[in-house]
């Protein structure tokens, strides 16, 4: 049921509204453009880890919903060219590995291939799972991976599960505003 929805999210990610301020990270060369209606800041890295760029894009006001975006060292990729890496997210059995890593904390609803900026990834919808005895909101969230050889760019977009279907174009426009390195 929400595989096409996330197709034509994706399909559409090219098309976003008019884009405002570039930020840039000069380390990694990982950008964003954020859309009209979102704020894009840089945001420290979480130590410790291989988390090496951040950006939040979200709403005015809004903290607990809206989208990250970073990379994370990836230094096997760099033995691999971009077609390489390409044909690694396509295949199945990556995409079963990718799957079974994120449903240790996600309940998985669509594993599908995402294209950006010539590169091939993976897009996933999730629901987050609470801890027992957790009454927060129940969280939805879009995950897209894209590996290149110098780094994997993550794309994670957060909302209320009841508002998510509805927020989908301002995520496929985030997407559309993210420059690769």
């Amino acid at each position: 049921m929400m595989r096409p929805v996330l197709a034509l999210m994706l399909s559409l990610a090219l098309a976003g509204p008019a884009l405002a301020e570039t930020l840039r990270d000069p380390a990694t060369g990982l950008a964003i453009t954020a859309p009209a209606g979102t704020v894009a800041t840089a945001a420290p890295p979480l130590p410790p880890g291989p988390i090496r760029a951040v950006f939040d894009i979200r709403r005015p006001g809004e903290t607990e919903t809206g989208c990250r975006l970073s990379t994370v060292e990836a230094p096997a990729n760099a033995f691999l060219t971009q077609e390489e890496l390409n044909q690694r997210s396509a295949a199945p059995d990556y995409q079963q590995a990718m799957a079974a890593q994120l449903a240790q904390a996600y309940d998985l609803l669509v594993l599908d291939i995402v294209t950006h900026a010539g590169i091939t990834g993976l897009g996933v919808v999730g629901d987050l799972r609470r801890a027992p005895g957790d009454s927060g909101p129940n969280l939805r969230s879009l995950l897209i991976f894209l590996d290149t050889p110098l780094q994997r760019v993550m794309l994670i977009c957060v909302a209320d599960e009841a508002t998510f279907d509805a927020r989908l174009p301002e995520f496929e426009a985030i997407l559309a505003g993210v420059g690769l390195p």
